[in-house]
């Protein structure tokens, strides 16, 4: 299990990790989604260094978000982004499924993957900012765990791609027991973090998943790595959006 847990986190980040010789097979790898929140929690962790150092010793709140979103780029080299940019690009292009697909697969970014990109940055930061007084802290260290804790819920479809992609390590071998694994650990991070103030921010992550795995099965007929990348992104958006108006609110 512990060499799973590596082979997860070399696979979901750049950081450096015990190296193995043994290649795990897929049908085990893909296993490895049971520790997708306490990855996240490891992000977020690492974010939230960055955003406290600059939060206490500068006290310049938008600055340490700045940082706090720069720092989870880097430890994820962009991994999600690029899903998010490249699904927007296939999504928005207003073509046919095959078409989408083909837009997907292309590297270059094209227009609505760059506003995608931008708003999603802006958007964090902004949020960040705004909890700043309050939750900041929190939010940072635990939106990349509300992020993980949806995924398994998009993998729970079918897997779009003409060819077998990174996302298909995942899509194509299904665990339930792993997944549900991986959703409870989820909700019990959030929950042990902002106890009853978890309620609507998991409710929020949860229903808006859902609907975004409908809205991938009409336009796409599934998931791909690349929408997966997207999801995840998403719901941390959403899960901020909801505790930024929950503090507004309480």
């Amino acid at each position: 299990m512990l060499q799973l847990f590596w082979s997860t986190v070399g696979f979901l980040t750049r950081l450096p990790v015990p190296c193995k010789k043994k290649i795990l097979p897929q049908e085990e790898f893909a296993k490895g989604i049971v520790f997708y929140p306490l990855v996240g929690l490891l992000v977020g962790l690492i974010d939230y260094v960055f955003y406290c150092s600059v939060a206490f010793f500068l006290h310049m709140p938008f600055l340490a978000a700045v940082f706090a979103v720069l720092s989870e780029t880097i430890v994820t080299g962009a991994f999600h982004l690029d899903g998010l940019a490249d699904s927007c690009d296939g999504f928005f292009s207003a073509r046919e499924k095959e078409k989408m697909l083909e837009i997907m697969k292309d590297s270059r970014v094209g227009t609505n993957g760059a506003l995608a990109l931008c708003f999603d940055i802006l958007l964090k930061v902004a949020f960040f900012t705004a909890m700043a007084e309050k939750n900041g802290y929190l939010a940072v260290l635990l939106a990349p765990v509300a992020g993980k804790m949806a995924t398994p819920i998009l993998m729970k479809s079918g897997y779009a791609g003409k060819t077998l992609g990174i996302g298909s390590l995942y899509l194509t071998e299904k665990y339930t027991k792993y997944m549900l694994g991986c959703i409870c650990i989820g909700i019990l991070l959030l929950a042990i973090f902002l106890q009853w103030q978890s309620i609507v921010p998991i409710l929020c992550v949860l229903l808006f998943t859902f609907l975004f795995r409908e809205y991938c099965q009409q336009k796409i007929g599934g998931m791909t790595g690349d929408t997966l990348g997207a999801g995840y992104e998403t719901a941390q958006i959403i899960f901020l959006l909801a505790m930024t108006i929950q503090g507004g609110i309480v």
